[in-house]
């Protein structure tokens, strides 16, 4: 009896000594949070001495600090340093508390016991330094590196006297040190390319940056056989969107490593991503010529860039456009290419036959006999038969294109390709007039998960509903259907003939904003951007509130951009599409392409 006894009486003065201190941390963090240090302190005083933690100590000597009690404040400090003598960061803060009490003899004697410490951990060290930099001591920070450097010889000590210099506003000793680091850790590279592009602009001409790329060149020229060098001087050259320079050295580095072709792919298609196609072609055409181990993957890209610069840019002459051609056919005639592996440039050929080159027929031929060869799979059959339908439409046979489409609807109705076989074909009755039923294909289409082609059917059932219902606007929806279709044959003289007809025999039609939108993307079409951008500006000044302004800025800030190079007038017109249309379905894209245009990172 008395044990049990003694046993709950133990219990009950641990629950109750338990339950004060729980009192004293909630009134010590409510005085504490309140700015009420004076109360504060009392708690926190009773709670450092029963446990003399970090937590505690920092909420207590914090108290003190605002409270005026220096003595106090200092006392602890001696007793928290003495618990832990191998805290350096608390040794760090220590000296901060004197520096600020401007007892600097004291304070010396504490940063002397730092000094003497000898660094062997990487930890610690990195802590010191943080520790250091945050209460702006660069002299300090650089004799504690000076001191571990002994010990820890291969640790790129270079990134911290980098991170210094940044924050003493010595930006291209900062630059200089950075270099430096990747002599030590090469894999550093990217680490270090976002530290530099955070500190200078690339894209303006200044004597800065004339200093920057001499310390480029320097590094380079003093370790020619580490490759890094050339790649942060090809790195440089590309931000500076200097091509011609940065091509002249990766066609250096890829000759003195002996490459495969990487470095020559790689500075392609970055060129390709910038539209610099003149040398994307040479950078491949390189590894091509030198028959190096990347060359087939080269001569892909090569015609990859023939077809990208084609079809956007869309001003070609007929040399050119005959160059091009034999290009494709050097690969697509070679016995050992395959439809199957190779399908991208059998359909790139196929477009540029049906609808560049004037030669539809031929396309036609060479498609059928890809829909014929064996191994293909049913995808691959079917997007060969898709090009065929486009290249019927082009060659008027638009009844053979809609049978095909048709085809492709019903082998592939879950599937993108299926939808947009479905829109393509209902495009068609909506060619011949037959609006109800294109109507109706266009109502299924409405929910297709592609959201291009859901999209596109919602314009064109828009069109359809807003402008066809009175008899009266029969004649002017058919000859504004057949316009559509003369321009996807690249017949535009015709085009531009019905495109006249409709506004001199019907000058009231509600289709004057589609008239004008038309006419910009027929001229999009040939390549005429000042008279395209004209009617897209017309569209957006004219008609701000109708369902067509958010595609013409969207148009006309890709013109601005791809082809007039006039980057702030694009971003403007993104930003327009972003604030005035929040709506749109180009929204996603245009914010996509101010990042690009920024320069940020954007993960693929």
């Amino acid at each position: 009896m008395y044990k049990l006894t003694h046993c709950t009486l133990c219990c009950l003065i641990a629950f109750v000594a338990y339950s004060q201190t729980e009192t004293d941390i909630q009134l010590a963090q409510h005085y504490y949070l309140n700015g009420e240090f004076s109360k504060a302190v009392v708690y926190y005083e009773k709670l450092y001495t029963n446990d003399p933690s970090k937590v505690y100590f920092s909420r207590y000597l914090d108290c003190l600090v605002n409270t005026g009690d220096k003595k106090a404040a200092e006392k602890v400090f001696k007793k928290q340093t003495a618990a832990n003598p191998g805290d350096l960061s608390l040794k760090i803060q220590f000296y901060f508390f004197y520096k600020n009490n401007e007892e600097l003899d004291k304070a010396k004697k504490v940063k002397n016991e730092v000094l003497k410490h000898e660094f062997y951990d990487i930890k610690e060290t990195q802590d010191v330094l943080s520790n250091l930099l945050s209460i702006d001591e660069y002299a300090w920070a650089k004799e504690v590196i000076d001191q571990a450097k002994k010990n820890l010889k291969y640790y790129p000590f270079e990134l911290w006297y980098g991170q210094i210099y940044m924050a003493e506003g010595e930006t291209i000793k900062a630059l200089d040190q950075y270099l430096l680091a990747l002599s030590k850790k090469p894999d550093l590279k990217e680490q270090i390319q976002l530290e530099i592009d955070g500190i200078f602009d690339f894209t303006k001409e200044s004597e800065e940056i004339k200093q920057v790329k001499g310390s480029f060149l320097s590094a380079s020229q003093k370790d020619p056989s580490n490759p890094v060098y050339t790649e942060m001087l090809i790195w440089f050259f590309l931000q500076n969107k200097n091509f011609n320079s940065a091509y002249q050295q990766v066609s250096s580095l890829e000759k003195r490593m002996r490459g495969d072709g990487g470095y020559l792919i790689d500075f392609g298609n970055t060129c390709l991503e910038n539209l610099q196609y003149a040398l994307a072609k040479q950078a491949f055409k390189e590894v091509i010529s030198a028959n190096l181990y990347r060359s087939a993957e080269a001569q892909r890209m090569l015609l990859n860039v023939y077809f990208t610069e084609l079809t956007t840019e869309r001003t070609f002459t007929e040399v050119e456009l005959n160059d091009i051609v034999n290009s494709y056919e050097e690969v697509v005639l070679n016995k050992e290419f395959s439809l199957r592996s190779g399908a991208e440039i059998g359909l790139e050929y196929a477009e540029i036959l049906g609808f560049y080159a004037n030669k539809a027929d031929k396309a036609r031929g060479f498609l059928e006999r890809c829909m014929n060869t064996p191994g293909l799979t049913d995808m691959q059959r079917a997007r060969y038969k898709m090009k065929l339908a486009d290249v019927c439409v082009a060659l008027d046979s638009v009844w053979e294109a809609s049978l095909l489409y048709m085809q492709i609807d019903e082998a592939f109705k879950f599937e993108s390709i299926g939808n947009e076989a479905k829109f393509k074909n209902a495009r068609i009755f909506y060619f011949d007039g037959e609006f109800e039923y294109a109507q109706s294909q266009l109502d299924v289409l409405k929910q297709a998960t592609s959201k291009f082609i859901s999209n596109d059917a919602m314009q064109l059932s828009l069109l359809i509903l807003e402008n066809y219902g009175l008899d009266s606007n029969y004649e002017a929806m058919s000859a504004f259907a057949k316009s559509e279709l003369l321009l996807l044959q690249h017949r535009y003289t015709e085009a531009f003939q019905w495109m006249d007809t409709i506004a001199i025999k019907f000058p009231q039609s509600v289709l004057n904003d589609d008239l004008i939108y038309l006419k910009g993307k027929a001229y999009e079409l040939q390549g005429q951007w000042e008279q395209a951008s004209v009617y897209f500006k017309q569209i957006i000044s004219t008609y701000p509130t109708e369902l067509l302004a958010d595609d013409a800025l969207f148009h006309l800030a890709n013109i601005q951009r791809v082809y007039f190079r006039d980057d702030s007038a694009a971003m403007e017109s993104y930003l327009k599409i972003i604030d005035q249309y929040p709506g749109s379905i180009y929204s996603e894209e245009a914010r996509l392409s101010i990042r690009r245009l920024r320069g940020d990172q954007i993960p693929e």
